[in-house]
């Protein structure tokens, strides 16, 4: 089951590329930052499975959690944010994945100050660590392909990290938004920095544990790789209240399909208001 990049791409959303100003940039997005309307605060913590199905395997592989504290990086106060996924034991036979992104933003304009990776895929091992100048990204990148080494990586407002990428997200502009509208974002992995686009599909309800949310729908470009095609989109569903928390995704693979949904939640800055029954 070669679908150890689920939850890298799932990330460039989910996967992460944005702007203070929205449609400045080439590649921004349309944001909302100012400091009443931030969509969380420091203690946000979600919890996701992730299923996967092909042939006679349905079933709940993994499990993925995406978290946001408040801390203090180089005597500056920031938000320290992480999402971490992990098959399941008895799945660590068929294919062993660990998903470790972290990263630190200025509380100040939400600006990138550090990231770092740490994954496993089957017998890939890949680790990250980026720090961030005005126009540039230093990157030190050391894995089981090429070995150790560093690549300096384009920067601009609208360029983050996948990880960041998610908390970002979750601050768009909705009302600037237009069903069928086509919009770029750009994000920093590995020793790359990745262009695509979201289509933004409008207002739908979305079952997910049990619960009817009432969610915003987007369609998500997949780059091609060893686990996507490259010509079909990813879905996912953003809970359509003050927190938009990622709450479902659909992603075809080469070999089978995988879907994630929110299995609990706790520490966000809004109520929830999203829920129909």
């Amino acid at each position: 089951m070669r679908s150890g990049k689920l939850f890298l791409v799932a990330a460039s959303i989910l996967l992460s590329c944005l702007s203070m100003h929205a449609g400045d940039g080439k590649n921004c997005l349309p944001l909302n930052l100012s400091k009443d309307k931030i969509a969380f605060k420091g203690g946000e913590n979600l919890v996701f499975t992730v299923h996967y199905k092909w042939g006679l395997i349905n079933a709940d592989v993994a499990q993925a959690t995406l978290k946001l504290d408040s801390t203090v990086l180089n005597g500056q106060k920031c938000y320290h944010g992480s999402l971490r996924g992990k098959t399941q034991k008895i799945y660590e036979q068929v294919f062993k994945l660990k998903e470790d992104f972290d990263c630190w933003f200025t509380c100040d304009g939400l600006k990138p100050m550090k990231f770092t990776r740490d994954c496993v895929e089957g017998n890939y091992w890949c680790k990250n660590l980026y720090t961030y100048s005005a126009n540039q990204i230093n990157a030190q990148i050391n894995n089981s392909r090429k070995g150790e080494f560093s690549v300096t990586l384009p920067k601009d407002d609208c360029t983050y990290d996948v990880a960041m990428l998610f908390f970002m997200l979750q601050n768009m502009d909705v009302l600037k938004l237009k069903v069928g509208g086509r919009y770029p974002m750009s994000y920093a992995c590995d020793h790359k920095v990745h262009n695509i686009h979201f289509v933004y599909y409008g207002k739908e309800n979305c079952k997910v544990a049990g619960k009817t949310m009432r969610c915003l729908k987007f369609g998500f470009e997949v780059p091609k790789g060893e686990s996507f095609e490259g010509d079909k989109a990813l879905f996912a569903w953003f809970s359509d209240d003050s927190n938009r928390v990622p709450v479902y995704f659909v992603a075809p693979l080469k070999v089978g399909q995988v879907r994630g949904r929110l299995n609990s939640y706790s520490g966000l800055r809004f109520p929830v208001e999203c829920i129909v029954d």
